[in-house]
């Protein structure tokens, strides 16, 4: 299949905007259409002059269709994308997976059953900042990793909140941001063995979290921490230091850090911090800066990806299972901030 992928948008919300960005830009895809019922989703069907369909049936009676982008909030994955699935349409699921294992699950066994490919919304793994930082870990440029921080420090303003589902659960600040550094961290540094969370909201007082810190074990042995507030004024996220989201404004910081026994290096402002001899404090220490550190393209190499999925050029990057693994990480999350224990993987 050479000819572009006709690709529609299910959900025109902040993501799925995006998507309808990225399509127009890539020269493997071609927006057939979207399903909303909102009044912005007139005014881009007539931007776009695509159809514009009310419900999923709607769409499914349609002609040409080629594959879909399910990015409708969290509660409806598993309704939405099991449809298509059943249809042996093709599926780029945002993330989370679901709002819940078993959904997860289920969309899962459809994708198998009914030999459709599923991916999850994880574009971070398209950017080729995290590729450059995937190949520094594996050449063993660090040694031994021994710990990494994380920070997602963020301020969300009110009118983010109108979407009423963002207040409820699995709306929250882990459920929506956190879930993509859980899926770097793993895709970086490997599984997880032990969680432990603690989380607050006292600041907003909504029925979600606005603020947590979390504690991971690897199975290798290396530690994290991850520092989550949607409440803080700060430049330190990766929405804001990537610059692969233009509706963020780009701080040139870094909110990862990773350090192993031979070297460091801070990400999205890619450094890496090493000795040129003896490794020792009292020695100077070096260090490499990447002089390309924004990739805006991230999501257009997504979506060319999942173009290249649907023609069966390639595997999916991140699969129906991946997307599980993160969401058990973060029911275990989920569940030590509500006992204060550490919990097993």
């Amino acid at each position: 299949m050479n000819r572009k992928i006709n690709i529609s948008i299910v959900g025109t919300g902040l993501m799925g905007l995006q998507h309808i960005k990225a399509i127009s830009k890539s020269k493997k895809a071609n927006l057939h259409s979207i399903v909303d019922i909102s009044n912005n989703a007139k005014n881009l069907s007539k931007k776009y002059k695509i159809p514009l369909y009310s419900n999923v049936d709607e769409l499914l009676n349609s002609q040409n269709l080629d594959a879909v982008i399910v990015a409708t909030p969290n509660q409806l994955h598993e309704k939405h994308t099991v449809s298509f699935l059943k249809k042996k349409i093709p599926v780029l699921l945002e993330k989370p997976i679901s709002d819940n294992i078993n959904s997860a699950k289920k969309i899962i066994n459809s994708a198998n059953k009914n030999k459709t490919p599923l991916l999850i919304g994880y574009h971070r793994r398209h950017n080729s900042i995290v590729s450059k930082v995937k190949e520094l870990i594996d050449k063993g440029k660090l040694g031994n990793i021994v710990s990494a921080n994380v920070l997602c420090w963020l301020y969300k303003h009110k009118a983010y909140y109108k979407e009423k589902w963002r207040i409820s659960k699995g709306g929250g600040p882990l459920g929506i941001n956190l879930v993509h550094d859980i899926d770097m961290i793993c895709y970086l540094l490997g599984s997880i063995k032990y969680v432990q969370a603690f989380t607050t909201n006292k600041t907003r007082k909504f029925a979600v979290e606005d603020t947590a810190t979390i504690s991971l074990i690897f199975n290798s042995g290396a530690l994290c921490t991850l520092n989550l507030s949607d409440t803080i004024v700060a430049p330190w996220s990766y929405e804001l230091t990537a610059g692969e989201n233009p509706a963020y404004p780009i701080t040139n910081q870094s909110a990862y850090m990773i350090g192993g026994t031979k070297g460091s290096l801070q990400f999205p402002n890619l450094k890496y911090w090493f000795y040129k001899n003896e490794r020792s404090w009292w020695n100077k220490i070096f260090v490499n800066e990447d002089k390309n550190k924004k990739d805006d393209s991230t999501l257009v190499n997504q979506i060319d990806h999942f173009a290249d999925v649907v023609s069966k050029k390639v595997k999916p990057k991140v699969n129906g299972n991946d997307g599980l693994i993160s969401l058990k990480i973060f029911a275990a999350i989920t569940k030590s901030a509500k006992t204060g224990k550490k919990i097993k993987i």
